[in-house]
């Protein structure tokens, strides 16, 4: 606005006292309206974080923080707080992010003080929600705390803020519906179910756009959840090592039991002999005490087992029923396990702008926009300069 004004005077100057200024269109843009909190600095500092994104989450404002009893405003202390909160969010205690208690951890310091090994959730694979009984009143508390994050990251985009947030590229394939959006498959998807001379017909595109609707009211009714099908066992290696690669030693056993069976040379004696054969490093399938059953990698989740098939979890996982328990795990881990926790997260994050816009950036996109270039690089000019 100021520069405009002095446009305007620069303007008057050369057209000179007696003469007029010409006609002309002109679009004055207000400042985007700057709303600042007040939060004191200390070990509560998720809980003023939550509280601050509840209540501004609907809103359009740029958020400003300033703390109590400091002279600082402006960018400094607002970024301080979205690191700081950005730290309170990795804690282990939360029991959001899969964690292993096994793993030897250092201490860190996020910000507010060095804490002891094992107080945030340090995972080279970055980090993902933990599947949780969602009839249990952790799963209650956690989804809670995935809504808070939802309007986060949100306001971090909105807003333009850069965030230390290690999520892992699994959990950023979910913000984003996968490397292709969601509803670019959808409309191709559209597209193939009609033949080429239908689609050159001037009448095409009106017919795909009904399609498209249908398609919309009948995806609104069916209980299916939103990031159905984004994730595979490759993700699962990355986010949980340990339990992931043995499922992918078990996956290739399954693909050899699959070239038995589809070997016409053999008779089934001879197929039957080999599958029973079959081994992981030596074991037989059977010996390995496998059930139909999950063990969480961590006490802080609050449960020790949960059936992954509901009703038969002591049944033995054997070589004949070794795809089930894999495509089991995996609908736990990735489906049924972190529902209400990824709802919320939708949830949260529509409270400020809807989710699906990120479907048109790829997962290493939105990691840049949310927490910047973690491997940039320098040439010796760059630096020089």
């Amino acid at each position: 606005v100021w520069l405009q004004q002095q446009r305007e005077l620069e303007q008057r100057g050369r057209n000179g006292p007696g003469l007029r200024a010409p006609e002309q269109h002109e679009f004055r843009i207000g400042r985007i309206k700057h709303e600042r909190v007040k939060v004191p600095r200390g070990e509560q500092i998720l809980n003023w974080g939550v509280n601050v994104m509840r209540l501004h989450a609907d809103r359009k404002s740029i958020l400003e923080v300033e703390f109590i009893d400091e002279e600082g405003t402006g960018l400094g202390p607002t970024l301080e707080f979205f690191a700081l909160v950005a730290g309170e969010f990795q804690r282990a205690d939360l029991a959001m992010w899969l964690s292993d208690d096994s793993e030897v951890s250092v201490g860190q310091d996020m910000g507010g003080g060095e804490k002891a090994p094992g107080y945030y959730v340090l995972r080279a694979g970055g980090l993902f929600p933990a599947p949780l009984p969602q009839d249990s009143a952790v799963c209650s508390r956690v989804s809670g705390m995935f809504y808070v994050l939802g309007v986060f990251l949100a306001k971090t985009l909105q807003d333009s803020r850069l965030v230390d947030l290690p999520l892992s590229p699994a959990f950023l394939k979910l913000l984003c519906g996968g490397e292709v959006s969601g509803c670019v498959r959808e409309s191709s998807t559209i597209v193939t179910m009609y033949s080429p001379e239908l689609l050159e017909d001037v009448m095409t595109s009106s017919l795909l756009s009904v399609v498209s609707e249908e398609s919309e009211e009948q995806s609104t009714y069916r209980d299916v959840p939103w990031w159905q099908g984004l994730l595979e066992l490759e993700d699962l290696e990355l986010v949980d090592p340990g339990r992931g690669g043995v499922l992918t030693k078990l996956q290739g056993l399954v693909t050899k039991k699959s070239q038995i069976m589809s070997d016409e040379a053999l008779d089934d004696d001879t197929k039957a002999e080999m599958i029973n054969s079959l081994e992981l490093d030596g074991c037989p399938v059977e010996d390995l005490g496998l059930t139909f059953q999950y063990s969480p990698s961590s006490a802080v989740y609050g449960y020790q087992t949960v059936d992954i098939k509901p009703g038969c979890g002591e049944e033995a996982v054997t070589i004949h029923n070794l795809e089930e328990y894999i495509d089991r795990s995996l609908d736990w881990v990735f489906v049924r396990g972190v529902r209400q926790q990824l709802d919320a997260l939708r949830q949260g994050f529509n409270t400020v702008f809807p989710l699906d816009k990120l479907g048109a950036f790829t997962p290493n996109e939105v990691r840049t926009m949310l927490c910047g270039d973690q491997d940039a690089v320098f040439t010796r000019e760059e630096i020089k300069a």
